[in-house]
């Protein structure tokens, strides 16, 4: 992954746990700062280390932790150096998720090494939107999860998200709307 990635995961420990935290992440996970330099690609095990070791630090699941993380890469990528690439999704929810793939889309233009997700909403009406998550990566539907409640936050959109297996093995993920 890149170290954008790693960057904003250590602003995040930062902000809710601060400097001591941090470092014992570091220490824990052996890695010093080299590892976050924004537009670096590293091997996806530095960052399953690095989020692994932040939730046994904060004495969360890793579930958990994947989940605040998206969270946190949506409303710190909204209003940080990435602002701009943001604006690509749209200014509400159902065009942001529609437009999840236009932005890696522009991602992948200055990051030709990375293996990026693949999203498509699948069905839309007023009480649901589905969207499909394709990744060569296992292990980040809390991450996913976490992204899309950020971005219900982001539009003041309430309600639930869930997730199921599609037979292809694509992630399926349905936020249920509430009225």
């Amino acid at each position: 992954m890149f170290g954008m990635i790693h960057r904003s995961a250590r602003d995040m420990v930062l902000s809710q746990f601060g400097q001591a935290a941090w470092d014992e992440i570091l220490t824990r996970a052996k890695l010093d700062e080299s590892a976050f330099v924004s537009g670096e690609s590293y091997p996806d095990e530095v960052t399953f280390r690095l989020i692994t070791t932040a939730a046994e630090v904060a004495n969360l699941s890793v579930d958990d932790t994947l989940y605040a993380f998206g969270e946190h890469w949506v409303a710190a990528a909204w209003n940080g150096p990435y602002a701009t690439v943001m604006t690509v999704l749209g200014r509400s929810l159902s065009e942001s998720l529609a437009n999840l793939d236009r932005m890696h889309a522009s991602i992948q233009i200055a990051m030709p090494d990375a293996d990026l997700p693949q999203f498509s909403v699948i069905f839309e009406d007023d009480t649901r939107i589905e969207v499909e998550y394709v990744s060569n990566r296992e292990g980040l539907e809390y991450f996913v999860r976490g992204l899309f409640s950020g971005l219900m936050k982001k539009f003041s959109v309430e309600g639930e998200i869930t997730t199921e297996k599609a037979s292809d093995g694509a992630q399926i993920f349905k936020i249920l709307l509430s009225k």
